[in-house]
């Protein structure tokens, strides 16, 4: 093999899968990455969904022979990110260790949550190694796709050129070229991109690139590192501070005897004003954005805690309150402009493209009362507090029930003999909702999940009412 060129060559590059089977596109994408970068370490990093029960065993171990023979074939090593997590933990450090990240990695799986898994997994990856991650949506830009830049009105050689891996330290996609194209608040404990708070202090939000994170690139010992680092933390402050506000609301439960770096849900009640039940529940319509939002969030917060310079605010004087701020510079060096070309994100700097297909690894239910998954790799019972089913609310004409976004659940340990989930019976009689509702309600959680990581703020925060949602632009296809 010849020797790597450390200018234009990463030194590793890590396809990230989280899911089933490789799909044909995912093949595709093996080999074109591969072929792309034929002179850097490569690595294929998996996360199977893990079903419980010696079936579940058995399919994790197929699952990882399939991965292994596509892999070989293009000299590609797989691991398990699961075997990484004391090693990434390292990432989310003194904070929160490899248990957190055990769990968190275990209920996002357990939840169709592959796409949030992959966003914490790319921080911790970025915040403990040199490298380049991407997804196997990746393919190699075709010519087609670069004469589509080269006409862009927003084209410049000096966007486009290849960065020195040597050299650089840090580089996340940015879908707005260049222009500032979102708003935030940075540095503070929720996912939000503005909060009520700061309004009524008189804070502007900040206005920034729309950040993504499909592709990412970080080099130890930079700043680029620390970056990944404090995204890392951040991203598991705001489950943090959800999971806070919703056991305030006596929405969610947790174990008992677990410790504010565990993250193991004990009942969570999907009520009309649950986060956390909004974002595990794969029938809600605001689950993507609450992903979507948490991810782009902490990657700008962690560029403005690594990168940010205190400034005072246009209009106040230098007695106000200072506010971090990137400046334009910065923003270009750590950035790589994404060109739309029909319905791919084209890097040039990177002469890939990502293919937005809007769809994810694991087959979407066709069972409108299959409203969650939750916990798939634990033991556990499904209880539908109302123990009425949405097909027979629907009939019975029950406003409310017949959303399933919102059907209350409690976990129990699973007592059935082959240790697979299970739901409870119906009961012959009938219900009384209000009072099953209020019993949910009533659990309580023994512990207080701390919401920040390390260095950042300390203010609870929380969404703005009416606050217009911010989607993400680009999904993992």
């Amino acid at each position: 093999m010849p020797d790597r060129n450390p200018v234009t060559e990463p030194e590793k590059v890590q396809f990230i899968w989280f899911g089933e089977e490789l799909s044909d596109n995912a093949r595709l994408g093996l080999a074109a990455l591969s072929q792309r970068f034929p002179n850097s370490q490569k690595e294929l990093v998996v996360m199977p969904r893990r079903s419980p029960g010696e079936t579940g065993r058995l399919r994790v171990e197929e699952l990882m022979q399939g991965y292994g023979a596509e892999a070989e074939q293009h000299g590609v090593e797989v691991v398990d990110i699961r075997d990484r997590t004391g090693q990434l933990a390292a990432a989310v450090g003194p904070k929160y260790n490899k248990q957190t990240l055990d769990d968190i990695f275990s209920m996002e799986m357990g939840n169709r949550g592959a796409i949030a898994a992959k966003d914490l997994a790319t921080f911790a990856l970025r915040g403990t190694e040199t490298g380049l991650s991407v997804d196997l949506s990746h393919h190699r830009m075709t010519e087609t796709e670069w004469d589509a830049v080269q006409n862009s009105p927003r084209f410049s050689p000096e966007v486009v050129a290849p960065f020195d891996y040597s050299t650089a330290e840090l580089k996340v996609v940015d879908l707005s070229h260049g222009a500032d194209a979102n708003m935030r608040h940075v540095l503070n404990a929720s996912f939000m991109p503005m909060t009520q708070q700061h309004d009524d202090a008189g804070i502007e939000p900040q206005m920034m690139p729309h950040l993504d994170v499909f592709a990412m690139y970080t080099r130890a010992g930079t700043k680029g590192q620390e970056v990944a680092k404090a995204a890392a933390s951040q991203h598991i402050g705001y489950l943090a501070q959800i999971s806070q506000n919703e056991v305030g609301k006596d929405n969610v439960s947790f174990r008992p005897g677990d410790d504010n770096k565990r993250f193991r849900p004990d009942s969570i009640n999907l009520a009309d004003d649950n986060l956390l039940g909004a974002k595990y529940n794969t029938q809600d319509p605001s689950r993507v954005d609450i992903i979507g939002r948490m991810a782009v969030s902490a990657l700008a917060d962690g560029i403005h805690l690594v990168y940010g310079r205190p400034v005072t605010p246009p209009g106040q004087t230098q007695q106000d309150m200072p506010v971090l701020q990137v400046d334009q510079q910065t923003w270009r060096d750590v950035t790589m402009q994404a060109y739309q070309v029909g319905q791919v994100r084209v890097l040039p700097q990177l002469s890939l493209g990502k293919d937005n297909q809007n769809s994810w690894r694991t087959d979407p239910t066709n069972d409108p009362g299959q409203v969650t998954d939750l916990a798939m790799d634990r033991n556990v019972t499904l209880v539908q507090a109302s123990n009425f089913g949405v097909r027979e609310a629907a009939a019975l004409g029950m406003e409310g029930l017949n959303r399933p976004a919102h059907l209350p659940y409690e976990v129990h340990q699973s007592t059935s003999a082959d240790h697979s989930p299970r739901r409870t019976p119906s009961p012959p009689t009938e219900v009384d909702v209000n009072q099953l509702r209020q019993q949910v309600a009533a659990m309580t959680m023994p512990r207080t999940p701390s919401p920040e990581g390390q260095g950042l703020t300390d203010a609870a925060v929380a969404p703005p009412p009416g606050q217009a949602p911010v989607r993400r632009a680009a999904s993992m296809g």
